[in-house]
């Protein structure tokens, strides 16, 4: 996405992920792939296709429409941003760099008007900086399996100023204050069962790669989901080959741990 409009308003990142274009077209450009690593959702191929995408408990459903198809290169797609907003925009860039690798590169926000309107650009390209990070972990240790989700926001009721010392809370709480990536780490009694491996860090946000009690992914953030919002704790967990219903039971003793960790933070 380019656009020489000085009102444009677009961030960028890009990673290194294994796999051949196609592989990465079908973790990112098809409804199984795309819950696999990120969130469930149904997507017409061809421009001018329908893509819906359910982002439950961190936002609503977006209802989409597909303005860029050319496998395996390129996918993009516009959504509301808001009733004042003008459409938010997504594109994926996906080009092959040796070695069975690709470059995966998200442009996201506003190619026209987008004056006054930083802060929405500047949270959604931070949340494709940890989203891809999840990509990159999926397709090295599970591409190609089907995930099951839970998901869990908690508010803090704490400004997004507060967010480098609520991540060193949360990361002390979960026993991995001192684990760099690549460390191996295990919850602490009270803490929800999780035992693997740190696959990455970032300020305020951690990503796990569980080999207890299932293999998943688990991307651990204290992050805004909105400009102006407070500060959440949110867990966006994959799961893959877990029995049924072990989602819902994740959901729900990690929703009801965070909750009463609350107090742990302060004001």
């Amino acid at each position: 996405m380019s656009d020489d409009d000085p009102t444009a308003r677009l961030t960028a990142h890009e990673i290194v992920v294994p796999g051949t274009p196609d592989e990465v077209w079908r973790a990112i450009a098809t409804g199984p792939g795309h819950a696999a690593w990120l969130f469930p959702a149904d997507i017409d191929p061809g421009a001018g296709g329908a893509m819906t995408v359910r982002r439950e408990p961190y936002g609503a459903t977006a209802h989409a429409t597909v303005t860029d198809w050319d496998p395996p290169h390129r996918f993009g797609y516009t959504e509301p941003a808001g009733p004042d907003a003008p459409p938010l925009a997504t594109e994926f860039l996906v080009q092959a760099a040796g070695g069975g690798s690709c470059v995966v590169r998200v442009v996201n926000g506003f190619r026209h008007d987008g004056e006054g309107w930083e802060d929405l650009v500047d949270g959604a390209g931070e949340g494709w900086r940890m989203s891809l990070t999840v990509l990159r972990a999926y397709l090295t240790h599970f591409a190609g399996r089907p995930a099951s989700n839970a998901d869990v926001l908690v508010g803090l009721g704490l400004p997004a100023a507060e967010r480098t010392r609520a991540a060193a809370v949360l990361d002390r709480l979960l026993g991995i204050a001192a684990a760099d990536a690549g460390s191996a780490f295990r919850t602490p009694a009270g803490v929800p069962e999780l035992a693997g491996t740190v696959e990455d860090r970032s300020p305020g946000y951690v990503l796990l790669r569980a080999a207890e009690p299932y293999p998943a992914l688990y991307a651990i953030s204290c992050f805004p989901m909105a400009p102006g919002a407070p500060l959440s704790a949110n867990l966006l967990a994959r799961l893959y080959g877990a029995p049924p219903g072990a989602a819902a039971r994740e959901e729900d003793r990690w929703r009801t741990w965070l909750t009463g960790a609350r107090g742990a933070f302060g004001d």
